[in-house]
């Protein structure tokens, strides 16, 4: 979701014209293989996975940057999404297994995003661990992680973001950018 956020305020910074005509759209999918090393380290997340308010890392780091999240909630892929989707970014190649997995039909279009923008000569392709786990705040199921791990997982979004406009534009060729 701070990748959705970021990269539609850099289209609209950008480019104006680009953004009227782009939809661009977060959504989860909880690899299995992740789910099953939490339950192993004795975490438990709480279902449904989805439909609740962003992290307050997500909240602070975007307010920080004048975007208002607040009223956002976490949404599950659908179907409909990855059909309809011209592309799809995955955090790491664990969730974009997990969209193989479910969708082997779409492989056309299912890259993480560091395959989207470095390439996929790159060795490392994915943003930060996929296996981290977070701490659950047994009150409020919140998920508490390390000190620094969003800070640094939040830097390589926006470094892939910034290296990575110049390549989301030619997925609209033929169009105007700005």
């Amino acid at each position: 979701m701070i990748a959705e956020r970021l990269l539609w305020q850099k289209l609209i910074d950008d480019f104006p014209r680009l953004a009227e005509k782009v939809k661009i759209a977060s959504a989860g999918i909880i690899p299995r293989e992740y789910l099953r090393h939490a339950e192993a380290k004795g975490i438990t997340f709480q279902y449904p996975h989805f439909g609740k308010n962003p992290n307050i890392y997500a909240l602070q780091y975007l307010a920080k940057n004048g975007i208002d999240i607040s009223s956002y909630r976490s949404r599950g892929l659908t179907k409909d999404m990855v059909t309809d989707a011209e592309l799809i970014l995955a955090a790491d190649r664990l969730i974009k297994g997990e969209v193989l997995y479910f969708y082997p039909e779409m492989s056309e279009k299912v890259l993480t995003v560091k395959e989207f923008v470095f390439g996929v000569s790159r060795e490392n392709q994915d943003i930060g661990d996929p296996m981290k786990l977070p701490d659950i705040d047994e009150e409020t199921g919140a998920w508490i992680w390390p000190e620094g791990y969003p800070d640094s997982y939040i830097a390589e979004i926006e470094q892939c973001l910034s290296h990575g406009i110049g390549q989301v534009c030619p997925v609209y060729k033929g169009k105007s950018l700005h």
